[in-house]
């Protein structure tokens, strides 16, 4: 895998971001691309919904990415040179929490 760096186990499933990849690999090690396309610096993970996730990219980027590898910009700080971490998300209320580089912030965004 070329540039892995985020990573979520579901079940027996292990999710993983390459380089502006989201892929699978399953316990026969049976690699996936679920989505491609995205900005090189992927970073975090979080499953929102069966097969959906949010992508977050460190120098800024947020993707929702769909079931069907169709992915959407939720916001873009690379303006702003406001690099985003790691993520975290509240299922119950649907937030996405974004900590940032060099902000000193946390940023949070609720789902519709």
């Amino acid at each position: 895998m070329k540039g892995a760096n985020g990573v979520l186990a579901v079940g027996t499933d292990l999710y993983v971001l390459t380089s502006g990849s989201l892929q699978k690999a399953d316990t026969n090690k049976k690699l996936t691309t679920l989505a491609d396309g995205m900005d090189a610096s992927t970073d975090g993970i979080e499953m929102v919904k069966e097969n959906e996730f949010i992508v977050s990219c460190w120098n800024g980027i947020l993707y929702y990415v769909k079931a069907d590898g169709t992915k959407q910009v939720l916001f873009d700080t690379r303006e702003q040179k406001i690099n985003s971490a790691d993520i975290g998300y509240d299922a119950k209320n649907k937030i996405v929490y974004v900590p940032t580089f060099y902000k000193n912030s946390i940023h949070a965004y609720q789902l519709k």
